[in-house]
């Protein structure tokens, strides 16, 4: 049964490739991690692209609080999402599985079952407090199994379907199991409460950062370890309103230090999102610090893909809004490519008194391997039967980290996949393949296959053999 009631809180195994990489830490420095478990928060940003981060490079919008952890922490230079699209990406994140054997390869397509396990799942049965603020995306309406709460999450609040967290001005965010109303009014709402919103009271992102940091509040209170997977729509356009709004989908309360700047107005709003994005993480630091729980908590900061693609007129008239702010750096391809564009994150790991402050590192790993690492910080053991390999020895510096020796995407349908080992990557759209060396051709400019068919033919095995693609069921309503 839906609560309505209003809810505001503080608006306020090609040789030369396979053996490309070994990683071990030298330094002095490093100690082990702490008897007691750490604390570990997640901000991972939506739709942020690489080149959009002042530690990527970025000079005309400011992220300082971004930067510096990436000068207090560990900077992944080869840092890629294991999906080009966001609900895939999650669900390598909270499954530890590549999108060949996740649940879902594209947006809303499928749904987690209660056999599935995930991360949050994993860290509660080792005693840690779990919340999910901000979006979900690995459910359907008419799964509850498939719900935050029945997927190891004590607390979420937020959006539960992705099209509902378009919507910066909702009608209503959920708490649990229970819609909370906000002061916002949607005329004609569709689905999960998407729409555009006529009056604009309440502003999700501000909704979002209160829960945030009072879970943080409550758990460094009750002196027990807590996981915040803080999953904000920060800075998704609004997709509803992208070709008719004037400030192009990208919705704020505030322009920011960007209001006077001479772009257009939907530029100026992007930059006011990650502005806003970069303020919300120095806020968690800052209370973090506050509560003296800062040295024992692993943050770590990502995007969920690359940098988004244009929209129409109101994105700035020519330009595309990935390359507003040299989201995608050298990197070929949008959000949605499985080029790098569409892949590689800023991925940053912050740690006190076990990751040495301002290291760089170009071990590839994607959320998989993520989900394996945080699996055994929070409890001491890695699983084996998911896909990601656990990069703990790289950031305690003890051992040597040997990276996975292949990675491998897919999309709906198979229109893309890429296979990456060693120095080769390669890239299908539908039945055509391109072959990059990317350690001399980063930019995946030029096409090696009719040079090197034993590689690709390598590779085209690999794709075959790691693709273990399920029949989705029929989504709600159609047939």
């Amino acid at each position: 049964m839906r609560r309505f009631a209003f809810h505001v809180m503080a608006i306020a195994v090609i040789a030369a490739g396979c053996a490309h990489r070994h990683h071990q830490s030298t330094s002095a420095e490093q100690r082990a991690p702490s008897s007691a478990p750490p604390n570990i928060v997640v901000l991972l940003a939506d739709d942020l692209g690489i080149g959009e981060v002042g530690a990527w490079g970025q000079r005309e919008v400011a992220t300082p609080n971004i930067d510096r952890l990436a000068a207090d922490g560990m900077r992944f230079t080869e840092f890629r999402s294991s999906a080009a699209v966001c609900g895939p990406a999650r669900c390598a994140f909270m499954t530890g599985y590549h999108n060949g054997r996740c649940r879902l390869d594209d947006n809303d397509n499928d749904y987690l079952r209660t056999a599935d396990v995930t991360l949050a799942e994993r860290l509660r049965a080792s005693g840690y407090a779990t919340a999910l603020v901000g979006k979900w995306g690995l459910s359907w309406d008419s799964k509850p199994e498939s719900w935050p709460q029945a997927q190891g999450f004590d607390v979420f609040f937020g959006y539960r379907d992705q099209v509902h967290a378009h919507n910066f001005f909702p009608e209503y965010l959920l708490d649990g199991t229970d819609s909370l109303r906000t002061r916002n009014v949607v005329p004609n709402p569709r689905g999960m409460g998407s729409g555009s919103a006529s009056v604009r009271l309440d502003y999700a992102p501000d909704l979002l950062r209160a829960r945030a940091l009072g879970f943080v509040r409550e758990q460094a209170t009750a002196r027990k370890p807590f996981f915040l997977f803080w999953a904000t729509n920060l800075p998704h356009i609004h997709n509803e309103t992208a070709r008719t709004a004037p400030d192009g989908g990208y919705e704020n309360t505030t322009l920011g230090p960007y209001a006077d700047r001479p772009w257009s107005l939907p530029k100026r709003s992007y930059a006011a999102q990650i502005h806003r994005l970069d303020q919300d993480l120095g806020a968690l630091r800052a209370l973090l610090d506050t509560l003296a729980v800062a040295q024992n908590t692993v943050v770590i900061f990502l995007s969920d893909n690359g940098a988004t693609f244009l929209r129409g007129p109101n994105d700035g008239t020519s330009d595309i809004i990935g390359r507003w702010f040299n989201g995608t750096l050298m990197y070929r391809g949008f959000k949605g490519d499985l080029y790098d564009g569409g892949l590689r994150v800023p991925g940053i790991v912050h740690w006190p008194g076990v990751v040495q402050p301002g290291r760089t590192t170009d071990a590839r790993v994607d959320f998989t391997d993520l989900h394996a690492t945080l699996a055994e910080i929070g409890s001491s053991r890695a699983p084996a039967e998911i896909t990601g390999r656990s990069f703990l020895p790289l950031l305690t510096g003890k051992g040597a980290y040997r990276p996975r020796d292949v990675q491998v995407w897919y999309s709906p349908d198979r229109r893309q996949s890429a296979v990456l080992t060693g120095r080769w990557k390669a890239v299908w759209m539908l039945d055509t393949l391109r072959l990059f060396d990317i350690e001399r051709d980063p930019g995946e400019i030029t096409d090696l296959v009719a040079r090197e068919p034993r590689v690709a033919a390598q590779l085209d095995s690999i794709r075959r053999a790691e693709d273990r693609r399920v029949q989705h069921p029929p989504l709600p309503g159609r047939n």
